[in-house]
């Protein structure tokens, strides 16, 4: 007679354990599942509201940005159409008295090179303070370049202490 009492509950616990492996098992998985998932999305969403406050703050001081935009853009020259660089240069070296011959010249860019250039010959005759001041003057121009390649003549002509002075010219484009 014992042995009929324990027939209920072996039944009972096996009930119990399959209950619990194919019922309460799965669901506690299923949770789990669905909390990392939340959790996940819950990160996302924080880097989302970030990301708009961060916009909401972009937008506001969106006329700050837009005026060092629009400068930073007359750093670089139009490559298409450079006459407005070309015309400053030949004002410059006008206003400081010096002749000047520009020549476009066709050079590889390096590897070191972060933006497009195009590149000039410069030729020009005339003292040689005046020379400085024109260098000074493209050098605190708005405009950014690099000079190189410096070579400094005396004029084959007889002229009143003139030099003739050649260099290239990098101008960054956009």
């Amino acid at each position: 007679m014992i042995r009929n009492k324990n027939i209920p509950l072996i039944i009972l616990g096996t009930i119990a354990v399959l209950l619990a492996g194919f019922v309460v098992r799965p669901l506690f998985l299923s949770i789990k599942q669905n909390s990392e998932i939340f959790i996940d999305q819950k990160g996302t969403l924080a880097g989302f509201e970030e990301e708009r406050e961060n916009l909401k703050k972009f937008q506001s001081t969106y006329e700050i940005y837009q005026a060092n935009l629009r400068k930073m853009d007359q750093l670089f020259v139009d490559k298409e159409e450079p006459v407005d660089f070309i015309e400053f240069l030949e004002a410059e070296a006008m206003r400081v008295k010096l002749t000047i011959n520009l020549t476009p010249l066709t050079l590889k860019a390096g590897k070191k090179d972060v933006w497009p250039s195009t590149s000039f010959q410069a030729e020009m005759a005339g003292s040689f303070p005046n020379f400085l001041r024109f260098l000074d003057k493209i050098e605190s121009s708005p405009y950014l370049l690099v000079l190189s390649d410096f070579s400094l003549n005396k004029p084959t002509k007889n002229t009143n202490g003139d030099i003739a002075i050649s260099f290239q010219m990098k101008v960054y484009t956009r």
